[in-house]
């Protein structure tokens, strides 16, 4: 997906932008984007340019916009969206990894849930749970258990996995990526 010596954000909205006039249409012009790189770093080696491309529809659904893309209407971000999970999931299945593609699947659905129910979402913590599984050494019991706890309403689990000071910064950008309150 990226290009050598392209931003990853540059690199997801030049090949959406050529997959689609309407993804071309809803670009933010380049001086406008935000090159922020909150999980597609943490997870790391071939499974970053997906995540960043999941990520970045992730933002295009639920964020006030994503860091490259603020498309004119709603029904335009949602399927914009889709395509981006889609061509992140393609990303990560070129791997061969299915259960990072497993891992994202969940990721997205849980973080969804979340965005739309919870009273504070735990999608930060969650996307860098499972970023972080996702770079290894992959503990599958572990982040089972704390998604498991999520779904029933406990999100104590999941906050002491990411307990620690170098998840301040990711987290701090996902809650301005999608306009939280400090």
């Amino acid at each position: 997906m990226a290009r050598v010596g392209l931003d990853p954000v540059d690199a997801i909205v030049d090949a959406a932008a050529a997959a689609s006039g309407i993804w071309a249409r809803s670009a933010l012009p380049a001086g406008e984007r935000d090159p922020a790189h909150a999980f597609g770093r943490i997870a790391g080696g071939e499974l970053a340019d997906g995540v960043e491309a999941i990520y970045e529809g992730y933002l295009v659904h639920h964020a006030p916009r994503g860091r490259g893309f603020a498309p004119a209407e709603r029904e335009q971000g949602l399927l914009l969206g889709d395509y981006l999970y889609a061509t992140g999931l393609v990303a990560v299945t070129r791997t061969g990894d299915v259960a990072a593609i497993s891992a994202l699947s969940d990721l997205v659905s849980l973080a969804a849930a979340q965005r739309a129910e919870a009273e504070r979402p735990a999608d930060a913590e969650l996307w860098l749970a499972t970023c972080r599984h996702l770079a290894g050494p992959r503990d599958d019991d572990a982040l089972a258990a704390a998604v498991a706890a999520l779904r029933a309403g406990d999100r104590a689990p999941l906050d002491r996995l990411v307990a620690d000071e170098d998840a301040a910064e990711p987290l701090a950008l996902h809650r301005r990526l999608m306009g939280d309150a400090a």
